[in-house]
């Protein structure tokens, strides 16, 4: 018994002391055990060497932060997925909490990889913290892109990094690279936001490296961005004054939120309101909103369903001079905000957005942005920020539609503020493997959501088994929050 006992500490001992052995599948001389922050399980971590300028190969190396999430089921796998965040800006190896549960279903028989791409995460970041830092409340509602703040990131960047450099384009090559260094030789791809531009164009690229591919919420290399984000983020704000005015809670509480919303609009619209604040310590405050702020911040919360059942409530306070509401939702002190990289923002769309704004007609600009909430103030805040930015060059054909065979699976969220469902139907239109799931109630995100579980279980089906037919009847269930009525 003695003996039993001493060999099981012994044991215990040796796997506390020695890490675990790395998978076969893997290059124990490129991956390590590690354990990020927030999560209980140890993970695989590795630097993967790149150059930055492509053309010359001879330009600073970028070491690409790597993280693997091994299968659970080793002796079932199937394809490794590829995550691949949005923004652009996020760093994608934050998403490892999410993964790394044992209980995840996208790991059960998939290794999962997370890379931040170029320009993200501990990828050489191209954080512009004279942008993303606010030294207090008051400066949460400056202007999106002031002049000075961007001419001082650009020129602190410019020290660590050939900004010409950070394209889409590039960020695909640099994930094809990681497919090889890893040793892979068919991935699939789960995509969300500005990461199915960077799935289309690896589509585009790299097809025979492929085997399926998620697109969450797309948005295609000729978006445009922020072209459309003015009439889209309208469509949405109207959808849901209909959608309070058929919900009876919603409708008793606020008869006339639109009516509301509008006498706001109208009063503040091109100038700023002194409202008082009182912080934590009870001490009285006289915060500047612009109404550029505001609609900003309101128009953040129409990402999830869970921000949009809030803005109902939060338009009667306002009109009851009551932003108390407002103004709870951002940091009380300074803050960096550190979830998108303003500066790799800025490369891309600089390099492949704003500069094909302007081939627009005016009248047809016009159109997008007259008679919205937002006006033309997010495009003219990005155009001037990009005349103090460089311009990476695009390839020929880079914003023209991208035909396919792969089997492709696209979530489009019937609310969503920015990629709107018209672009999941027509990026569907040319990949004739597509199945398109448009779910009702869910916008950007589906975060506040019904039976979320849902979303996973549609596209853990279709990364399974991307050749069979997808069952989406689950998406009635998912259905939205209750308003906030007080």
């Amino acid at each position: 018994m003695k003996k039993a006992i001493c060999t099981l500490l012994i044991s215990l001992i040796t796997a506390s002391c020695f890490p675990q052995k790395i998978p076969a599948r893997f290059d124990p001389k490129k991956l390590h055990w590690c354990k990020p922050n927030g999560i209980s399980d140890s993970v695989l971590c590795g630097l993967c060497p790149v150059a930055e300028n492509r053309q010359t190969n001879k330009s600073r190396i970028i070491n690409l932060n790597v993280v693997v999430i091994p299968a659970v089921h080793s002796d079932s796998l199937l394809a490794p997925i590829f995550d691949i965040d949005g923004g652009p800006g996020a760093a994608d190896t934050k998403s490892v909490w999410f993964y790394a549960d044992p209980e995840n279903p996208y790991h059960q028989h998939h290794d999962i990889v997370l890379v931040d791409v170029r320009g993200t995460g501990q990828s050489n970041p191209l954080n512009c913290y004279s942008l993303q830092y606010k030294a207090s409340l008051d400066e949460q509602f400056d202007d999106m892109y002031p002049p000075e703040k961007v001419r001082q990131c650009y020129d602190e960047l410019s020290k660590i990094a050939d900004l010409k450099q950070y394209t889409t384009t590039n960020i695909v090559k640099d994930l094809e690279d990681v497919r090889k260094w890893l040793g892979y030789d068919e991935i699939e791809l789960f995509s969300l936001s500005y990461g199915t531009r960077v799935a289309l164009v690896y589509m585009k690229l790299f097809p025979a490296s492929l085997r399926a591919c998620v697109l969450w919420s797309p948005i295609p290399t000729y978006g445009k961005m922020p072209m459309y984000h003015a009439v889209t983020a309208q469509k949405t704000l109207e959808r849901l004054f209909a959608a309070c005015k058929n919900d009876p809670d919603c409708h008793a509480t606020f008869p006339d939120v639109e009516k509301e919303f509008y006498t706001l609009m109208n009063a503040w619209f091109g100038r700023s309101m002194i409202v008082k604040h009182i912080d934590s310590l009870n001490i009285v405050h006289e915060i500047e909103i612009s109404w550029d702020g505001f609609e900003t911040g309101l128009r953040q919360l129409m990402y999830s369903p869970a921000g949009l059942r809030q803005i109902p409530y939060i338009i009667h306070q306002c009109y009851m001079n009551n932003f108390e509401p407002v103004l709870s939702y951002y940091p009380q002190g300074s803050d960096t905000s550190k979830f998108i990289a303003e500066g790799l923002y800025l490369c891309v769309t600089c390099a492949e957005d704003v500069p094909f704004i302007k081939s627009a007609k005016k009248k047809g600009l016009d159109s997008l942005t007259q008679h919205t909430f937002m006006g033309s103030y997010r495009i003219d805040q990005q155009k001037a920020a990009c005349k103090n930015w460089a311009h990476g060059e695009i390839p020929a054909g880079f914003l023209d539609t991208i035909h396919s065979e792969i089997p492709t699976l696209i979530f489009s969220g019937s609310y969503d503020p920015v990629t709107p469902s018209w672009m999941a139907s027509e990026i569907a239109s040319h990949l004739p493997h597509s199945t398109l799931v448009t779910i009702p109630e869910m916008s950007h995100i589906f975060d506040g959501l019904n039976n979320i579980d849902c979303f996973d279980h549609i596209a853990v089906d279709f990364l399974n088994n991307p050749f069979r037919n997808v069952n989406y009847d689950c998406v009635k269930t998912m259905t939205p929050p209750p308003f906030k009525l007080k």
